[in-house]
């Protein structure tokens, strides 16, 4: 038999879905490493355990956003001399969205890793989730090239302080070609958040407060009682503890070492949710 080929890019069907759905305004995003998928069942209880998990499975949700704004992906038409016009492709696009207060703890996150791609899935306010058809039965996030922060940290004459986060698609007609979206069974609004970077920081001999590594907030009074329970479990370098006025105490493991929090992951399977300890 010869060679031969065929031309899949010229078949055309214009029908549309028997249940058109309402495309609502976007509220968050969800961001992920390259290739990594949100799974085909996904549940309230799923979705904060992956936002927990361990790299490169960890998502990242951000939200809530208060404008969403689309800006390029479109046609691109040309002439060459005499000839009709021809479309030559979409041209660069980067949606940008506004979030509803300023936060420093997301804009430094994002700033740290604006040249690193990763995928996003976007969300709508009525619970729909947004990405690419990649053929599979989970849907792929969109391919982006760079997400990064645009701040304005303080308030000005017309203005109170913001953040914008502008996510620069990788290739905006592929995106849009195969766009495509689910039906969450659960409001996703109130889990549109992702972990704070947190310190254990050692006020005396074995005492120690838990605060924001920005900021400095104390989150002793919140976390201290449960990481006091759960102390040989989820504390590196220590065998146990108590919480009282505002102190963790730690009674350090044998041998000694640095006491410290554990992963995220194993933080989560004991109700200690939203943190992770980081490098002061």
């Amino acid at each position: 038999m010869g060679y031969f080929r065929t031309c899949e890019s010229n078949k055309l069907n214009t029908g549309q879905s028997a249940c058109p759905i309402t495309y609502a305004d976007v509220i968050g995003a969800i961001i992920a490493s390259k290739g990594v998928k949100l799974p085909a069942e996904l549940t309230r209880e799923k979705f904060e355990e992956l936002c927990h998990a361990d790299r490169p499975e960890r998502i990242y949700p951000i939200g809530i956003f208060t404008n969403f704004a689309k800006n390029g992906g479109e046609p691109q038409v040309n002439t060459e001399g005499y000839g009709a016009p021809s479309v030559t492709g979409l041209n660069a696009r980067t949606d940008t969205a506004t979030m509803a207060r300023f936060s420093q703890q997301l804009n430094a996150a994002l700033l740290r890793t604006m040249d690193v791609p990763f995928d996003v899935y976007y969300v709508d306010k009525n619970n729909k989730i947004y990405g690419y058809n990649d053929g599979t039965e989970e849907l792929a996030g969109q391919a982006m090239s760079c997400i990064y922060p645009t701040a304005i940290p303080h308030p000005t004459d017309s203005a109170k302080a913001s953040l914008t986060v502008s996510f620069c698609f990788e290739d905006p007609q592929d995106a849009m070609q195969y766009l495509d979206f689910r039906q969450l069974g659960f409001s996703v609004k109130n889990v549109l958040k992702g972990l704070t970077d947190v310190v254990l920081d050692k006020q005396e001999a074995n005492k120690y407060k838990l605060l924001e590594k920005i900021g400095k907030y104390d989150l002793t009074p919140l976390y201290g009682d449960i990481i006091a329970k759960a102390a040989a479990e989820v504390l590196n370098g220590a065998t146990s503890a108590t919480y009282a006025d505002g102190i963790l105490t730690v009674v350090p493991a044998d041998g000694g070492g640095t006491v410290s929090l554990k992963a995220p992951s194993v933080l989560f399977e004991k109700g200690i949710k939203y943190i992770e300890e980081v490098s002061a």
